[in-house]
């Protein structure tokens, strides 16, 4: 199994996007200045067309391990399932290193530095933001999760798949 990752941090506040109106009518897009976000670690299997997205604290090895256990333990029926990731400090600490040790049935490659076009993740990252984010304002952090799932949720394998663009 092959297995795209990054995170994404999606802001309480409105992400602005262009939006249709009528001439000479401005559209409004309310924002109370808060600087919450909702931190997600996303896998995507292009071939398969399934993605698995999480919410965690913060972008740390501590956290990033938590979410590999979480995919080995969604994928424990597969023998190896090889993980491309972006080179984030925190997937290179010793921590993590030795996770991957205790845990051979994952193995972490590493994409090109600064390509974030060749990680399919990215795609769904945007795609989030255009059909679900942009121009909403999120009262709590579990309005914008539910917003979230909901998106990742309703995506069927084939839209997965189109997306990744592979």
């Amino acid at each position: 199994m092959i297995l795209f990752s990054d995170e994404a941090g999606i802001s309480l506040e409105p992400r602005l996007g262009s939006v249709w109106s009528l001439r000479g009518q401005q559209p409004i897009v309310p924002t109370n200045s808060s600087w919450t976000r909702v931190n997600l670690t996303g896998f995507v299997d292009p071939r398969r067309g399934t993605i698995m997205v999480n919410t965690m604290p913060k972008g740390n090895s501590e956290n990033f391990v938590k979410q590999l256990e979480l995919v080995l333990e969604a994928n424990k029926d597969k023998r190896l399932i090889t993980l491309y990731l972006d080179n984030a400090k925190w997937h290179k600490t010793n921590l993590v290193k030795n996770w991957v040790i205790a845990n051979p049935a994952v193995k972490i490659e590493y994409l090109p530095k600064y390509a974030p076009e060749v990680n399919p993740i990215e795609r769904h990252w945007w795609y989030l933001r255009k059909a679900t984010t942009q121009n909403v304002l999120f009262e709590t952090v579990d309005q914008c999760w539910n917003a979230i799932e909901n998106h990742f949720t309703s995506l069927t394998s084939d839209k997965i798949i189109r997306l990744c663009q592979i």
